[in-house]
């Protein structure tokens, strides 16, 4: 290398000198003569016509803008280009900023059209909707989120102006109105519903009538409840001994106690539970004869007994009189409360049911009350897990571009040691030679 540039030194000295002669027909200056540029008054430059602020500018740099740029060959990804600005300085010396480069131009110098302009400005408006989104997620002061939300209505507006421009004339499309028209129904009943004065009253029986649709809607949404969970009235299971239906949960747990019985229980074990029920159940004929003929001699023996006391508690005439007194009053409460009686027996096979059904009503609005809760916190993992599934995926892509780069880097040491491989095997067979 150093006789090499030796040489190209030598021969470019002398055709310099070929040509200065044959050109110029001066002589040229010795080699030991200096090369260094020697300060003189007269240059023989003239400068009058020379714009140095110009000239500069040729040269400088471009501005280049590459933020939010997407340099991977993704084919999922936006087309994202990086833009420049170049400027100049003109004669008065300020700088004139030149226009953005668009990826869609051709050509530098190309007249831009009314479409590109328009589409340029799309882009242009949808970067701004972009980041105003950023900022919005971003969080900041009340001022900021003002500020933010008065930009994104502005590019809305900005959006919908360039959709006018860009639309073919010949389609028409209604404009949005600033106030909202009224509706021709609506327009013609408010003056009449002004004039017009209506007075409601009440019927005596209104509050009857009302607790009685009370009770009918709460029926009606019991039964709609059965219906859904799929028991009807008219399924053997769900009626009691006495015909009236049976609850919703007290038949779930009853069903529920007779499997579990039924699946632990064996041979032996059932020959005796059906020898206990039947015992039970005779005991429970005896006392129901026994309850039928003490029926009518229960009204004799409340009479002696009252008399008994009150012959133990009185003590003189006035005591008399007095025991007789409470003795009547007694026995005309006693004597409403056993005509009552045959009221209440006649209810007591509505109680026990009515009050299954409203114990499972309420274990029903219960767990409607806490199903919300169940939602949003289902919501909130489901969105856990769609956030860990997408990191699981941004690791596994990331994992892959290593793998692939990893296996390019290998591709090329494996040619680069095959060179080397296949150099020190000529060598090795030139010294074997």
């Amino acid at each position: 290398m150093p006789g090499f540039r030796a040489g190209y030194l030598r021969n470019a000295r002398s055709h310099r000198r070929q040509f200065h002669r044959s050109w110029y027909n001066t002589p040229l200056p010795s080699d030991a003569a200096s090369d260094e540029d020697t300060a003189d008054e007269d240059g023989g430059i003239s400068r009058q016509k020379l714009r140095i602020n110009e000239a500069r500018s040729k040269f400088g740099s471009t501005r280049y803008n590459s933020a939010g740029v997407d340099f991977s060959d993704r084919v999922d990804s936006k087309r994202r280009s990086y833009r420049t600005r170049r400027h100049r300085v003109l004669e008065d010396g300020t700088e004139e900023l030149g226009d953005l480069s668009d990826e869609d131009n051709d050509t530098d110098d190309a007249a831009e059209s009314l479409e590109r302009k328009i589409a340029r400005l799309k882009r242009e408006v949808e970067e701004a909707k972009e980041e105003c989104t950023r900022r919005r997620a971003g969080g900041g002061d009340a001022g900021s989120r003002t500020g933010s939300n008065e930009e994104g209505q502005e590019l809305e507006s900005l959006g919908r102006v360039l959709e006018e421009i860009s639309r073919p004339s010949g389609v028409a499309r209604p404009s949005r109105l600033s106030k909202p028209l009224l509706n021709a129904d609506e327009s013609s009943a408010g003056p009449e519903a002004t004039e017009a004065t209506y007075t409601v009253t009440y019927a005596p029986n209104y509050e009857q009538s009302h607790a009685l649709a009370k009770a009918a809607e709460f029926d009606q949404r019991l039964l709609a409840l059965e219906r859904s969970l799929g028991i009807g009235t008219t399924m053997g299971l769900d009626m009691g001994a006495n015909g009236l239906p049976r609850a919703v949960l007290p038949t779930v747990n009853t069903l529920n106690k007779q499997i579990s019985v039924l699946a632990k229980a064996s041979t032996a074990n059932l020959d005796s539970i059906s020898r206990r029920v039947r015992t039970l159940v005779t005991d429970i004929e005896s006392l129901n004869k026994a309850k039928a003929m003490s029926k009518p001699a229960d009204q004799p023996n409340i009479a002696r007994y009252v008399e008994e006391r009150i012959k133990e508690d009185s003590k003189g005439k006035d005591a008399v009189e007095t025991a007789r007194t409470e003795e009547d009053e007694q026995r005309a409460k006693i004597n409403a409360l056993y005509g009552t009686l045959a009221t209440i027996e006649n209810l007591a096979p509505l109680l026990q049911p009515l009050l299954d059904r409203l114990r499972s009503l309420r274990a029903i609005h219960a767990d409607a009350a806490t199903a919300s809760e169940t939602l949003d916190r289902i919501e909130k993992q489901q969105a856990d897990t769609a956030t860990e599934l997408k990191q699981w995926k941004d690791g596994l892509e990331k994992i892959a571009q290593a793998m692939d780069d990893g296996s390019s880097v290998m591709e090329g040491n494996m040619k680069v040691m095959e060179t080397w491989v296949k150099d020190l095997e000529g060598r090795i067979k030139q010294l074997s030679a």
